[in-house]
């Protein structure tokens, strides 16, 4: 069926769907817009797997499926499960991406009636911290993928000592909090840490400089093309430290990029959220559905997939418990899947935390020589039962903050640390965005025989894509107006703020919103009576702080908001520092500062 019917037309499943006044309605949110649409068409694949296999089941209660496309952001997100919502959804599976299901969590807690159940979404914040009660995640996020390989590392590998080289956004630092976690624990040392523009070409100069570094390894939290470039020129330099890497550099491109990194390669490990054994029988089983119901997809599943299928895989084993009922406040249900336990095709069991999360089986992974002399993954050995904290108490987990450039050190003592921070664009970068799945290059005229190669698993390449975790600042304003919606209207017109995403409270307020400009956010609220006692500057009758942001043509930011009819405080005008800067209140009089001033960060 095309998939354009499938958006105009609600599909059922059930022969009876349309007579039966019990029809439990599903409401399912993929990414089928944009650069994403061919991860979400195959999130949807999964999904219809599931489906066929509980209607095999006999499932007791007919279904329908109403289907809503996103496109990819938190606005989308939220808009679109509304849609469902509306529509008699009472049940929403989603979402793709990992923004938006930081997104879902908090509209989650605006419709508590409502059962959510994740997409394939591997943001760590999406249950980590401030869950939704009403929230399920049956996937392991970004940071339980790698877990166990520090320990591996120290305990199987004797790296005692190590350096750090990683892309200078989030889903890097995550991966690289997950290994410290288990390495510094297990007694290793971390010696330095390098960070590079996320997809930097060219890394010669910081790889002949860690090539001087005496280490036992190098962990590398890279794309596989910028890995390839650095672990070129840091062989070229001379480098001879094992290779560490995080779950998404060893892709099959980096495993066949030829004799110049080959022998840095071989016997490098790491981590991955799916089993690379032989004796998967759930994830075979798996790939022969997917090919026999997609013929025209590729040959087996991607990681968006798999995660939709074992979702709501968890949701129809939940429906089997309750016998189709849902119980008042979907309280059966929710009772159900929290007890669930059942295995995956990712390679192991999976069960919830208390925070509805998946606790899982990370595979630890080791580079090896194929029989055809390829480089392969191989399955060297199973970590059990990883939680979201990594074996952490909960608040203790919670106390190291969460992922950023200081958490990829060990905790316990300050180490030396060598940063080499990114060069800066002569113009503000976009915020990082997760590519399309990488394909494999061409194979060399010298060597007409890819096909024979030993393929990577499908899921390394999307895994990535999965976490989708905001490159946001790590710094944030806060702001409270009396009348939330007209001051987001107001910065909208006004300075330039684009909604990131907007959460709805009661009676017109705004219990959270994301406003956007060129790489930043503040977050703005409704005055509320809690224990914060946020106020605005009306009701103290002046300014107690005020913000300053990033222009890179001032006068035309000025122009904006005098026509909106801002208060300018400080007239535009050239500083003393080398800035051209003006000051302006919104209509509840918080100062904002605008300029062309920008501060160098270092640490």
């Amino acid at each position: 069926m095309a998939w354009a019917v499938l958006l105009a037309t609600p599909f059922l499943i059930g022969a009876q769907a349309n007579a039966e006044t019990d029809t439990l309605k599903i409401g399912v949110l993929a990414t089928l817009e944009g650069a994403f649409e061919p991860l979400g068409r195959d999130a949807l694949r999964g999904y219809e797997i599931a489906v066929q296999e509980h209607e095999e089941g006999d499932g007791e209660r007919p279904i329908e499926t109403l289907i809503e496309s996103t496109d990819g952001t938190p606005d989308s997100v939220v808009a679109k499960a509304r849609l469902l919502i509306d529509g008699g959804a009472s049940i929403v599976i989603g979402p793709l991406a990992g923004i938006e299901g930081i997104a879902i969590r908090e509209f989650a807690k605006s419709v508590p009636d409502v059962t959510f159940i994740n997409g394939a979404s591997a943001a760590q914040d999406a249950t980590l911290r401030a869950p939704a009660e009403n929230f399920f995640r049956f996937n392991p996020d970004s940071m339980q993928w790698i877990g166990g390989l520090g320990r591996y590392a120290y305990d199987e590998k004797d790296i005692r000592t190590i350096v750090t080289v990683g892309e200078d956004y989030s889903l890097p630092y995550t991966q690289l909090m997950g290994f410290m976690l288990d390495y510094c624990a297990a007694g290793g040392h971390v010696l330095g840490n390098h960070w590079v523009s996320p997809g930097a070409s060219d890394t010669t100069r910081l790889a002949e400089r860690v090539a001087r570094a005496e280490t036992d390894a190098l962990l590398l939290a890279l794309d596989p093309r910028t890995a390839k470039s650095f672990l070129e020129a840091y062989g070229k330099a001379g480098g001879q430290a094992a290779i560490v890497a995080s779950s998404t550099t060893l892709s099959g491109s980096l495993l066949r990029a030829g004799d110049a990194i080959r022998p840095l390669l071989e016997g490098a490990i790491s981590a991955l959220p799916v089993s690379e054994s032989d004796d998967n029988d759930d994830w075979e089983a798996f790939t022969e559905r997917y090919r026999e119901g997609s013929p025209d997809a590729d040959p087996a599943p991607s990681l968006f997939a798999l995660s939709y299928y074992v979702n709501a895989k968890a949701l129809f084993l939940a429906l089997e418990e309750t016998d189709g009922e849902l119980g008042e406040g979907h309280e059966s249900l929710r009772e159900a899947l929290s007890e669930l336990e059942f295995d995956t095709p990712f390679g192991g069991p999976v069960v919830l935390d208390e925070n509805r999360q998946a606790v899982t089986t990370t595979f630890i992974v080791e580079v090896a020589e194929a029989d055809e002399g390829f480089l392969e993954l191989r399955t060297v050995e199973e970590v059990e039962e990883v939680g979201q904290t990594l074996g952490l108490p909960y608040d203790a987990f919670l106390a190291l903050g969460p992922p950023g450039r200081n958490t990829a050190r060990c905790f316990e003592h300050a180490l030396l640390e060598a940063e080499v921070q990114p060069e800066r664009p002569e113009t503000v970068a976009e915020p990082i965005q997760p590519e399309a799945e990488e394909q494999p290059p061409p194979p060399a005229p010298e060597a007409q025989v890819e096909a024979e190669r030993p393929a990577e698993h499908p899921l390394l390449q999307s895994m990535k894509d999965a976490a989708m975790t905001e490159t946001g600042p790590s710094i944030i304003p806060c702001l409270s107006y009396r009348d939330a919606p007209a001051a987001i209207e107001w910065l909208k017109k006004a300075f330039g703020f684009s909604e990131n995403f907007v959460v709805p409270g009661p009676d017109d307020t705004i219990a959270h919103a994301q406003l956007a400009f060129d790489g930043g956010v503040v977050m703005v609220g409704s005055i509320r009576d809690d224990e914060l006692q946020m106020r605005t500057p009306c009701d103290l009758g002046g300014v107690t702080q005020s913000i300053y942001i990033v222009v890179e043509d001032a006068d035309t930011h000025y122009e904006r908001a005098v026509e909106a009819g801002a208060e300018i405080v400080r007239e535009l005008e050239n500083t003393p520092y080398g800035s051209r800067d003006y000051s302006a209140r919104d209509p509840e009089g918080h100062l904002w500062n605008f300029g062309t001033y920008r501060p160098a960060i270092g640490e």
